[in-house]
């Protein structure tokens, strides 16, 4: 931001040509969460009688047709990861790939190494 600014950039540009690119993979991860909660929540709806997926789940357990019930399952499974494709498929074509963590693992690979095999202080102080 500094450095766009620097440059001579209006405010506007700032937010739209840096600061939104750079936090887009972190919008794009709460609007998909975002939307499981929704599907597992209109999921549940179903228990007060207002349909959806979860009706045959509800149903096929007050019925004891536990063919119903994984059969709502299964639905209500693929219906939350078509929506984790479809939520893929946007941060795909929209996030650069600078931005998109395509090194996360070697990262996550050194955090863990120094936070689990770096030699540490005894905890003296955990006694007092």
């Amino acid at each position: 931001m500094d450095a766009a600014r620097g440059m001579g950039m209006h405010e506007s540009r700032i937010l739209f040509q840096v600061e939104v690119p750079v936090a887009l993979p972190l919008i794009l991860s709460g609007l998909r969460s975002a939307a499981i909660q929704i599907v597992s929540t209109a999921t549940i709806a179903a228990y007060v009688s207002l349909g959806g997926l979860g009706r045959y789940i509800i149903d096929g357990l007050y019925q004891r047709d536990y063919e119903k019930v994984v059969g709502g399952a299964t639905l209500v499974a693929v219906l939350a990861l078509l929506t984790l494709a479809l939520f893929w498929a946007v941060a795909r074509v929209t996030v650069s790939p600078e931005y998109a963590g395509a090194d996360v693992r070697s990262d996550v690979r050194q955090t863990v190494t120094w936070t689990f095999l770096t030699p540490r202080e005894p905890l003296d102080w955990i006694g007092e």
